[in-house]
C-alpha cells in the first residue's frame, strides 16, 4: 500500500462526500435527480436529462478484471480538449511534487498494491477524489463501463455555495463519511475536514476541539488508534 496516496485519500474523503452531496442536492433541485447522464470525453460534458450540463474532465478507468487503474491521458486514442490535456500535466506535476509515482504513471498500476484490499474496489472514488481536492475541483462523478468504472471531475460554480453554519454541517456529514467509505485513521480525515472549512482542529490527547472564531462547536473524541467514538456540538 502507497501510505503517501493513502493519505492523500485521508485528507479529502470528507470534503469529497460533502460536495458529492451538494451535488445531489443541486441535480434534486434542477429535477434531474433520476435522469439518464452522457459523458463526452472529447467535449468535456457532462449532462443529466435535457436541463443539466456541466465542465466535467475524464481522468481514467478502473478496470476490474485485473484490478488495475489507468489515467485516461495515457491512452493515446483518446481525444482530450485542451483544458484536460491541462489537468492531466497538473496531475503529473503533483506526482513529480509529493513524490507519488502512482499520479504520474504513464501506464495501468495494480490498485491492489497501491491500494489495498478494502479501498482498490472503489478506485475510481479514491483517484477522483484526490485529484478533486488537490487541484481544487468542485465535485467528480464516477460510471460504470462493462467490467469497470471511470471517473471525471466537475467544475462548476454552482455547486460552491457554503453551508450557513459549517460546524453543523461537519457535524452531519463527517459520520456518513464513516459509513460509506472505508476510513483507516478518522483523526486525520477529521481534522482535514474541519480545517477545509477554514475552522480550527485543537488537538488534546484523545480529544479534538473545533473551533470557529475562538468559540468552540464541536468535539470529537477518538480511541488509541485514532478511530472516533463520540462527536458533539454546541452552537448558539
Amino acid at each position: 500500500m502507497d501510505q503517501e496516496l493513502v493519505s492523500l485519500y485521508h485528507r479529502h474523503v470528507a470534503t469529497a462526500l460533502d460536495r458529492q452531496m451538494r451535488l445531489a442536492a443541486f441535480l434534486e433541485q434542477q429535477n434531474a435527480s433520476g435522469e439518464p447522464y452522457q459523458f463526452t470525453t472529447s467535449t468535456a460534458t457532462l449532462t443529466f436529462g435535457e436541463t443539466v450540463r456541466f465542465v466535467a474532465f475524464d481522468i481514467g478507468s478502473h478496470a476490474e478484471p485485473d484490478n488495475s487503474w489507468l489515467w485516461v491521458w495515457c491512452d493515446p486514442s483518446m481525444k482530450l480538449t485542451p483544458a484536460n490535456q491541462k489537468l492531466a500535466m497538473n496531475v503529473q506535476k503533483l506526482g513529480r511534487k509529493t513524490g507519488i509515482s502512482a499520479l504520474n504513471a504513464d501506464r495501468q498500476v495494480s490498485c491492489d498494491e497501491l491500494l489495498g484490499d478494502d479501498l482498490s474496489p472503489i478506485a475510481a472514488h479514491v483517484f477522483a477524489l484526490i485529484v478533486m481536492g488537490e487541484l481544487g475541483f468542485d465535485a467528480y462523478y464516477t460510471m460504470p463501463f462493462p467490467n469497470g468504472r471511470f471517473a471525471t471531475v466537475i467544475t462548476d460554480e454552482r455547486l460552491r455555495a457554503a453551508p450557513s453554519n459549517p460546524s453543523a454541517r461537519i457535524l452531519s456529514v463527517f459520520p456518513q463519511v464513516l459509513s460509506d467509505f472505508p476510513v483507516f485513521d478518522h483523526r486525520a480525515a477529521f481534522n482535514s475536514y474541519v480545517e477545509s472549512y477554514g475552522l480550527t482542529a485543537e488537538s488534546r490527547e484523545e480529544t479534538v476541539r473545533v473551533l470557529d472564531a475562538g468559540v468552540e462547536t464541536l468535539e470529537a473524541t477518538f480511541d488509541g488508534s485514532n478511530r472516533m467514538i463520540n462527536l458533539t456540538g454546541s452552537f448558539g
